[in-house]
């Protein structure tokens, strides 16, 4: 297993510091050390108290802990003062391995945690050990003296600090043009000729706490996985902007960066495939069920409890067909397989957020009515569809489930009659597959008395 070394400070709300960097490395399938330099007492709206590790019990964790786990990383955080600066110089001054420096000089929340008179000891000392180091956009301009108005700005900025020593500057823009729809994150390889701009959507939040820390220890972790530092650095990206769009509301103060977001991603999209799996194969086992299955056969999802886009929605893979009366199905669930059934989920989901689950069937006189016999209904008409949105492949059936949502709120089914070229269909909405598969039994129970 790849290991990293956090030098940085503890925070007690576990936003940022070492628990930011412990979670990250875990995340990341990274073992993660600590030496802890400060003790800090925060929370989301404050920091209260500093309590500077004294200098001989600093340097005793980081000797103890350099000399048993030989880390393939070492991340540096907040150092505070000199005396704690000049002993990670001491101790890293020939160290082989790759070293991040984030260079924390003020929290999140505006509080200073670099000693004013240890900044010229942290430039000199400390900035020659990074290979690579992570400044946002006002830490920049305090390590460089340089005031950031323009991309040739930071580009300035970037190589004022790589001549203090630092191999690569990676410069963190969300601060930068706060009026643009954008944030950019900068690389700076100067001995390379080396740069790269990374552009996301900027997120409706405004300051976060934690997000640095994240950043700079995800690039840590990819280093020690082995990438490249450019490499490192986009995929860190992704990994913080997905912290950012799932951020807590933990305290009455700044939101903070969910690094792990992604672990209970995964559990629950693992736990809603084998849920889909299990139902699909009951479905098979309905008596008749192929009689509702439409010419343009039928899908049956089921999504995460948050969904945000299609691959949050699993569906069943080449849909499920009728052959005379049998079911067949290719058996196999996972996430973007359905477009239709799996768009109109995602619209039924902004509405009542406990749907998760929809099949469609397909609509006869017969099954209509029994459909509004049995559950409350809706349907849209595509002739009142904006021409301009019929145009674009996959956007009628949003539209429509929206319009009829917005017609009859807590809504189970949705109808709409076709076109020309376009089947008549019924969508099914439930809260999980088991609801859906209750459904098409009550459905198949009066159907089948015909």
């Amino acid at each position: 297993m790849k290991k990293a070394l956090s030098i940085a400070g503890s925070d007690s709300s576990a936003g940022a510091g070492i628990q930011a960097d412990l979670k990250t490395f875990s995340a990341l399938g990274i073992y993660g050390a600590t030496v802890i330099t400060t003790l800090t007492a925060q929370n989301t709206k404050t920091v209260s108290d500093i309590f500077v590790v004294p200098p001989k019990f600093f340097e005793n964790q980081l000797r103890t802990t350099l000399t048993d786990i030989k880390p393939d990383v070492i991340k540096i955080g907040v150092l505070y003062d000199r005396s704690i600066i000049q002993i990670v110089k001491d101790e890293l001054a020939n160290c082989e391995k790759p070293i991040i420096v984030d260079p924390v000089l003020y929290s999140g929340t505006g509080i200073r945690l670099l000693d004013e008179s240890s900044f010229e000891a942290f430039k000199q000392n400390i900035l020659p050990l990074a290979n690579v180091i992570t400044p946002n956009l006002k830490e920049a301009e305090l390590l460089s003296n340089t005031r950031v108005k323009s991309t040739n700005d930071l580009s300035k900025a970037a190589r004022y600090i790589c001549d203090l020593g630092a191999e690569i500057v990676i410069i963190k823009g969300g601060h930068y043009n706060r009026m643009n729809n954008e944030v950019s994150d900068f690389y700076y390889n100067f001995s390379r000729a080396d740069y790269h701009k990374i552009s996301n959507p900027r997120l409706p939040v405004t300051e976060t706490h934690g997000t640095g820390c994240n950043f700079s220890s995800a690039i840590a972790s990819y280093i020690a996985m082995g990438c490249e530092p450019k490499r490192a650095f986009i995929l860190s990206n992704s990994y913080v902007n997905r912290a950012l769009r799932n951020a807590l509301k933990v305290g009455n103060g700044l939101l903070v960066a969910n690094p792990i977001s992604q672990i209970y991603n995964n559990s629950e999209k693992y736990e809603t495939l084998i849920t889909l799996q299990s139902s699909v194969e009951n479905l098979e086992q309905l008596n008749y069920f192929s009689s509702l299955i439409p010419e343009t056969k039928t899908n049956f999802v089921y999504s995460i409890p948050i969904p945000r886009d299609l691959f949050d929605v699993a569906g069943v893979v080449g849909r499920i067909t009728n052959y005379q009366d049998k079911i067949r199905s290719p058996n196999v669930v996972k996430f973007g397989a359905s477009n239709h059934v799996g768009r109109a989920l995602l619209v039924a989901n902004n509405f009542t957020p406990s749907i998760r689950s929809a099949i469609n069937i397909k609509l006869t006189d017969r099954l209509l009515e029994i459909c509004k016999e049995l559950f409350k209904c809706s349907f849209y008409d595509r002739k009142y569809e904006h021409v301009d949105n019929a145009m674009k492949e996959g956007t009628t059936i949003q539209w429509g489930v929206k319009e009829a949502f917005k017609r009859e709120p807590n809504l189970e089914v949705v109808f709409h009659y076709g076109d020309i070229g376009k089947e008549p269909m019924i969508l099914i909405f439930a809260e999980t597959p088991n609801g859906i598969l209750t459904k098409i039994d009550e459905i198949l129970r009066i159907f089948k008395k015909i």
